[in-house]
């Protein structure tokens, strides 16, 4: 009998309490930890990332924004909500060719919750929390992305445990030409497709969302971006959520929003960022009504090589000169290469492959010359150096090029942010 009083009063808290601010409107869904938003920096734009979500926070907002991520990146956020409850969120992401992985746990803590018998005799106290495991891979096309994430959830009350799956489904799409020195893009996904969650008897849906988002990206010289989300959810009517950034100087942004739901977290957002090379805190500020306020704070990292976004003009020269290293015609190969360095220099992988198709060449035109009963010695035969550019037509026509290089996405040469702004904080 304890034992059910007590899961009954830790169900109770964990229910009103996440209630009270995250499925104020009709209808009942498990897992609200799926609804508590992730990265400081999204939520001091209102919480409106759709389309914005280029970072390792994409997550939580789009998986297609992986994607977009340039560097690989993990950062650590916390959250001080109320009553004692608290949120933490550690998340990886790597990007790759063409398209990122990434992988995250959220953990929500109730605390202690004091337990009570059916007499009103106090019993020890019981725990209650909710985690959410989540991992994600997207693919990166000329003027597109696509993700999708698998995620674990499990709760606890008391000495019950309920667990469960869930996915998204996220894309977006790239305007191909500059919109005020920015990009647009527009993005769309729907989270938490699942069966629901189980305590004892009681079956709940999971909060699944659609979202649509819009968001321009790195307008007025790379300063400033500017977001807006419409979200239907499961369990309540369509709301509007919108905000903006500001990047004062290389390494400060400010951020504001607002969120037009009718739950206790409606209203104002708001927040800062600091960053300094690799290193960025980011602070995020949330009113919940009645309960109070809610603030983030996130610390994150960025390591390893930049992986720049490639424009549909480069992409193409890459696809043609991987073309021809499988054709063994390595000459071209090279040239290309060697091109693709001369439009977008930080683009590493090119190096690589350049002084893959160097060897081959040069193996190649060894053997060419041994058929031939020459002896072939590096620096006096001409076919050993790394072949001169063509000229620009002639260049043209063997890429099949004829039109003005388009928009690039976020990240790549022209439209690549500086220190600070570039991705997500």
């Amino acid at each position: 009998m304890k034992k059910i009083s007590a899961i009954i009063a830790g169900a109770a808290m964990f229910f009103c309490v996440q209630g009270a601010l995250w499925a104020a409107g009709p209808g009942t869904t498990a897992a609200d930890i799926l609804k508590i938003g992730v990265g400081a920096r999204a939520i001091g734009m209102g919480e409106a990332y759709v389309a914005q979500a280029d970072d390792v926070s994409s997550l939580y907002w789009n998986p297609a924004g992986l994607a977009l991520m340039q560097e690989r990146q993990a950062s650590f956020m916390y959250d001080q909500m109320y009553q004692g409850s608290t949120f933490q969120n550690a998340a990886i992401g790597i990007p790759l060719e063409s398209g990122a992985i990434g992988g995250s746990l959220s953990y929500q803590s109730f605390g202690d919750i004091q337990g009570y018998a059916t007499d009103g005799t106090v019993t020890s106290n019981q725990s209650a929390y909710s985690a959410v495991g989540t991992l994600g891979a997207a693919w990166l096309g000329n003027q597109w992305s696509a993700g999708a994430n698998v995620k674990g959830i499990q709760e606890k009350l008391a000495d019950e445990k309920a667990n469960g799956a869930a996915f998204d489904l996220g894309g977006n799409a790239i305007y191909p030409k500059p919109v005020l020195g920015g990009t647009l893009r527009m993005g769309a996904v729907v989270q938490n497709l699942g069966s629901g969650m189980k305590f004892e008897q009681q079956s709940d849906p999971l909060p699944m969302d659609w979202k649509v988002g819009l968001a321009a990206v790195q307008m007025m010289d790379k300063k400033l971006n500017v977001s807006l989300d419409y979200t239907t959810p499961k369990d309540d009517s369509g709301y509007v959520s919108g905000g903006l950034e500001y990047w004062l100087f290389p390494f400060i942004a400010l951020r504001t929003g607002y969120v037009a739901n009718k739950t206790e977290g409606s209203g104002m957002r708001a927040g800062l960022g600091l960053r300094i090379k690799g290193l960025s805190f980011d602070y995020a500020y949330a009113g919940q009504g009645e309960l109070g306020m809610s603030h983030r704070y996130e610390l994150s990292f960025r390591f390893g090589e930049p992986r720049p976004i490639l424009s549909a003009e480069e992409r193409k020269i890459l696809q043609q000169a991987k073309a021809a290293m499988r054709a063994q015609r390595y000459e071209q190969a090279t040239l290309l290469f060697d091109s693709l360095i001369e439009l977008e220099p930080r683009y590493q992988p090119a190096r690589r492959y350049i002084k893959v198709a160097m060897a081959k060449l040069e193996g190649q035109q060894n053997q060419m010359v041994a058929r031939q009963g020459k002896i072939y010695e590096p620096g006096i035969n001409d076919g050993a150096k790394k072949p001169a550019l063509p000229e620009m037509d002639d260049l043209e026509q063997l890429l099949n090029i004829g039109q003005p290089k388009s928009a690039q996405a976020p990240g790549d040469k022209d439209n690549a942010a500086p220190a600070a702004p570039q991705g997500g904080n």
